[in-house]
């Protein structure tokens, strides 16, 4: 007959392994054209950086703003506006 110490330690080394695999996971790493086409098919429009961090929390706001700029000279986005009132628009 099992002990409740042995009965608790096999429970606490359940736990780990489930700990274990969740620390594990690896979100995917998106690239920059994967997360424009994955926004752009959000069809948030108009749309400022901060609604773009909002859906990629993961990365900074240079990044942000890189990808951004990014959409723009490919003439993915329109941006209107200039610094903390810029939007976008998807062309």
């Amino acid at each position: 007959m099992a002990t409740p110490l042995l009965l608790l330690n096999i429970r606490l080394a359940v736990i780990d392994i489930s700990l274990e695999d969740i620390l594990d996971f690896n979100q995917p790493i998106f690239t920059q054209q994967e997360r424009l086409a994955n926004f752009l098919s959000l069809n948030k429009t108009p749309f400022s950086r901060k609604d773009y961090l909002t859906v990629f929390k993961d990365i900074s706001s240079a990044t942000a703003s890189r990808d951004l700029k990014n959409g723009v000279a490919q003439h993915l986005i329109i941006k209107i506006g200039e610094k903390n009132k810029t939007v976008y628009q998807i062309n």
